[in-house]
């Protein structure tokens, strides 16, 4: 049998194999080497085959670790794998690596020798390094981004803050012209003032929200153990004249406890009670609290029998100062849906709305039942 063609195509395969094969004996010498490597490298055979060794590849950092590291382990073991190092060229350049390595035991006299398998790794080096600069890049545009939050956040307060004071002087100087009867009824005079009363009392809305809004603040907030019983009772006392004036009806079961910071929550529910009590129908408002309990966390369902909205509106609710409806039909100021999602972000959960025109809306939200677990 003819084993001349094998023999051939064995030897093509070892020569232009897609990695690079070396062996050395155990002193370090170089005893075959195949022309991947060679190329990779940029060395003639007859420069490398018995005339270096494989130390000579090596920088001064490559030889220490190959002398304390890979030599002792290839010894003791026979093998190593997966080792990360950097072979010099003939031109000086450095080309990385991964190398595996085994121990193959010559005849009795003989010194072992030692095959290494070598893996041109510079496009991984290359992509580790833009992959390094981009985390680098990704992390400093979270920094600047926390820092314009926290900026903007500072901003809103302080500028809120600050307008209560001048508004507060306008809202006394109207309230004093109109005990005075500068403004007799009917009178163009009287027009004017109510515009500006109106526009006014709205600027104290919108400043009140503001506020509160600013407040919100995941780096502050204390999260422990309570019951939102406690907290639809607090968010209910907080709306006490708007239920009475609408003789709006609460259905509250039994509620599961939380972890949570309390005041966020109270805020929470009674944006919600407030907006189903306002968006009411010509019916009186009745609001249904339910709950799922869904293991690690549970959803928490607000039904109200309102005037509702069409569902493709149901992503704009939530948007920050974002209505559905003019400030004269309905009074408001946009923030309160935004301030819920906002807090239930903080609490690691998700508000969404189900509603229809004319029969009522169903907003719904998920809370994770202990914070530390979910995060």
């Amino acid at each position: 049998m003819n084993t001349q063609p094998f023999l051939e195509d064995a030897e093509d395969l070892y020569q232009n194999a897609p990695f690079g094969y070396m062996s050395m004996r155990e002193d370090g010498l170089i005893v075959n080497i195949n022309g991947t490597l060679l190329d990779w490298l940029g060395y003639d055979r007859d420069e490398i085959v018995y005339q270096k060794s494989f130390q000579e590849l090596l920088g001064m950092g490559g030889k220490i670790y190959f002398e304390t590291h890979i030599m002792p382990l290839l010894k003791m073991q026979g093998e190593v794998s997966e080792i990360n190092i950097e072979l010099k060229t003939k031109e000086s350049t450095k080309l990385p690596a991964l190398i595996n390595a085994m121990r193959i035991l010559g005849r009795s006299g003989y010194q072992p020798v030692y095959r290494f398998s070598v893996l041109d790794i510079t496009q991984r080096k290359l992509y580790e390094l833009e992959l390094k600069k981009a985390r680098e890049k990704a992390e400093q545009t979270v920094q600047r981004l926390k820092q314009v939050n926290q900026e903007l956040e500072q901003f809103a307060y302080t500028a809120s803050h600050d307008l209560q004071a001048p508004l507060n002087t306008i809202s006394g100087l109207m309230s004093l012209l109109e005990q005075n009867g500068h403004f007799p009824a009917g009178s163009e005079g009287a027009k004017y003032f109510f515009l500006i009363k109106s526009n006014a009392q709205r600027m104290k809305m919108m400043i009140k929200d503001l506020l509160e809004y600013s407040k919100i603040d995941g780096k502050e907030t204390e999260f422990e153990e309570v019951s939102l019983n406690e907290v639809c009772g607090i968010a209910l006392e907080m709306i006490e004249n708007q239920v009475k004036e609408n003789n709006a009806t609460f259905i509250i079961p039994e509620l599961p406890s939380i972890d949570g910071d309390k005041i966020q929550l109270v805020r929470l529910f009674q944006n919600l009670f407030g907006n189903a009590i306002k968006y009411r129908s010509e019916a009186e408002p009745v609001i249904n609290v339910e709950f799922e309990d869904k293991g690690d966390q549970i959803t928490v369902f607000v039904k109200d029998n309102g005037m509702g909205f069409e569902q493709k509106h149901a992503g704009q609710v939530f948007g920050f100062m974002k209505r559905l409806h003019t400030h004269d039909r309905i009074q408001g100021t946009g923030i309160g849906l935004s301030a819920c999602k906002r807090i239930l972000e903080i609490h690691g959960g998700t508000i969404g709305v189900k509603s229809e025109q004319g029969k009522g809306s169903d907003f719904y939200f998920t809370l994770p039942k202990n914070y530390e677990k979910a995060n």
